[in-house]
């Protein structure tokens, strides 16, 4: 693969927000979910420019998390991944990231030339179209986490091969710093903002 060019596997992964929690999965066994600090993890794919480019993120968060004693947010995550891939000329990059900080939960869908948008719900891979649809019309602000987790799973034709649910630990959270964080997500999802 060349290194402008974007993975294009066959199958798909989905990212989902509901009030208990963040759920990211996967129907293929050429995308992986990443590990990239406590409580923040991205799915993409096994092999690829996407694949060493969240490698790179990793041992970059790594060092300051483990080495420097920075506790990093999930949007200074985001960012680090966002400026890797302003230097490469990926289509678009197969990743979602998913967290949990002080903020609150995240999800963010990764596109070219950096650009990230937060959003309730995505996907990316081989339907994702289908999958946003199939999102749209049954994605409800008060779904539960059981809801949520078989709304992945019906979206990715129940053959998830890899999930991963963050629960939202409210202890976590800074209720101020929700407030405050300033992110608009009406203007990234299609029904609510969340």
């Amino acid at each position: 693969m060349l290194a402008g060019e974007s993975s294009r596997i066959e199958g798909s992964m989905v990212g989902l927000m509901c009030a208990h929690g963040v759920i990211l999965a996967s129907n293929s066994l050429d995308y992986e979910i990443y590990l990239l600090d406590d409580r923040i993890y991205c799915c993409a794919p096994r092999s690829g420019i996407d694949r060493s480019i969240v490698l790179e993120v990793s041992a970059q968060v790594e060092y300051l998390a483990r080495d420097r004693g920075q506790k990093l947010s999930v949007s200074q995550v985001k960012d680090l991944l966002c400026v890797r891939y302003e230097d490469e000329e990926v289509d678009d990059p197969d990743v979602l990231l998913v967290g949990q900080d002080d903020k609150g939960l995240h999800l963010y869908s990764l596109q070219k030339r950096g650009l990230s948008y937060r959003v309730i719900f995505a996907a990316k891979g081989r339907d994702s179209e289908d999958i946003v649809s199939f999102l749209t019309q049954n994605w409800t602000e008060s779904m539960n986490l059981n809801e949520a987790e078989q709304l992945a799973r019906k979206s990715l034709k129940w053959a998830p091969s890899e999930m991963c649910t963050i629960y939202r630990d409210r202890e976590m959270e800074d209720q101020d710093g929700i407030l405050d964080e300033g992110d608009d997500m009406s203007a990234q999802s299609p029904d609510s903002s969340f």
